[in-house]
């Protein structure tokens, strides 16, 4: 049973409520393939730096054109190579061609009675798209764009921000979310609790509160 109880959630967007249904390494192999160039780095390595960007940019489209011509830089290729391919990229990245994570409208559904704020590493634009494919737009009071409205996560103000909008004490909310970097080491830093939605049976580092192999684990959880 929770030590307080919990007055509001707080929710990550990408990999938690939702994701692409095509892969970023799907659509970087084709964004190679359109620019006629050989893989010039990993997915993986996207998505290991795009958050050093994320406070220097102020569209997905910017913060892309940068990471991809450094990512290019640093495996010997060209900076103009790499704005190729975040162009290439751009143009064949639908952001409505999202799915939900499993349990996500029967969670929120359940979770309807508190107050519910959106806490989202990505530009307004970017994330308004999936957030209207979702039909998401109503299911929160407040939509926090981390890096654009305040610092990125795992800077504790977006937390600290919405809490404060939502008159609620980081004592009594709970911040979910898929990343441990960002989501649990921010929700730490604002004084929340953290439920972490584990990723192919990680042991997570930091520990958050809570555990869940399934959103729905949110649901069967005492609050009170």
């Amino acid at each position: 049973m929770a030590a307080t109880p919990v007055e509001a959630f707080t929710f990550d967007l990408d990999g938690t409520l939702c994701r692409y249904r095509q892969s970023t390494a799907e659509v970087l192999a084709l964004a190679f393939e359109r620019t006629d160039l050989d893989p010039l780095f990993t997915a993986a390595a996207y998505h290991e730096s795009m958050d050093r960007y994320t406070d220097g940019c102020d569209t997905m489209t910017e913060l892309r054109e940068h990471c991809f011509a450094d990512l290019a830089v640093e495996n010997g290729h060209t900076s103009a190579d790499g704005r190729r391919v975040a162009l290439a990229f751009e143009e064949l990245r639908d952001h409505r061609n999202v799915e939900p994570i499993d349990g996500m409208r029967e969670t929120l559904d359940a979770l309807a009675d508190y107050p519910l704020a959106l806490i989202t590493n990505g530009p307004p634009g970017t994330q308004s798209e999936k957030l209207a494919a979702l039909d998401l737009r109503t299911e929160f009071e407040l939509v926090i764009y981390a890096g654009f409205d305040a610092p990125s996560k795992p800077d504790p103000e977006p937390f600290v921000d919405a809490l404060s909008r939502l008159d609620v004490d980081p004592a009594h909310a709970v911040h979910v979310g898929n990343s441990l970097e960002a989501d649990v080491r921010g929700a730490d830093a604002a004084g929340m609790r953290s439920a972490w939605l584990r990723a192919d049976g990680m042991t997570p580092t930091p520990q958050p509160q809570y555990v869940l192999d399934s959103l729905t684990d949110l649901i069967h959880t005492s609050w009170e």
